[in-house]
């Protein structure tokens, strides 16, 4: 999982002013544990790869899954760190899953390292542009290197950057980001919270409910 510490303020600020910064650290602390409660359920290490307040990130993090704070001046660059850092332990697959995304279900991590059987770089699409998850059979810095980071652009370029390498790739079913209190609702509306009961309880609570539409 990729983390940011769920301080008030610092984390899930797109989703004030609907919610208090209290309150979008508590969605943040959510989304953590239904994340790291769905990669529970596949074959795999889990390893919180986090910015911030190591403190604030352990108390929500369970006692089989390993710390590893991110290093580098860009989010592009801590990426890559994060992926060469965990090869360099030994793994022939590592699968970077951001930890506030609860949409990506124990069935799509699964199919995400199967493509890695065959496929040298699996992406999971966010109905935003962006990705939900990156795995690669290797390190490679260059999957990264100029990709616009927080824009509509990141799958495609990222997908772009695959190809110039070399590297074939694969991709797993889209599913919502959740950025900002609209994300919340497509997402639970469309049914992609169902695996995420610590968020679906929380969102309850602070009244943060789907919107259907009405045909009349």
């Amino acid at each position: 999982m990729v983390a940011k510490a769920p301080v008030p303020g610092q984390v899930k600020t797109r989703l004030t002013p609907a919610l208090t910064p209290q309150e979008a650290a508590a969605v943040a602390r959510a989304l953590l544990a239904d994340t790291l409660a769905n990669a529970g359920r596949v074959r795999a290490d889990r390893w919180c790869v986090y910015a911030g307040c190591r403190a604030e990130v352990a108390r929500g993090v369970p006692a089989d899954v390993a710390l590893l704070e991110q290093v580098g001046e860009t989010f592009a660059q801590r990426l890559a760190a994060a992926q060469g850092a965990l090869f360099a332990r030994g793994y022939d697959r590592v699968v970077l899953l951001g930890a506030d995304c609860p949409t990506v279900g124990p069935g799509d991590l699964g199919r995400a390292l199967q493509e890695l059987e065959v496929a040298d770089v699996v992406l999971g699409p966010a109905r935003d542009g962006g990705y939900t998850l990156l795995g690669a059979r290797a390190p490679d810095a260059g999957l990264f290197l100029g990709v616009p980071m927080g824009t509509g652009t990141v799958l495609a370029a990222t997908v772009g950057r695959a190809r110039a390498l070399g590297l074939s790739v694969a991709l797993t079913p889209p599913r919502h980001d959740l950025d900002t209190v609209e994300d919340l609702r497509a997402a639970s509306a469309a049914g992609e919270l169902r695996g995420a009961p610590a968020t679906t309880a929380l969102l309850a609570a602070l009244g943060v409910t789907p919107q259907h539409a009405a045909a009349g």
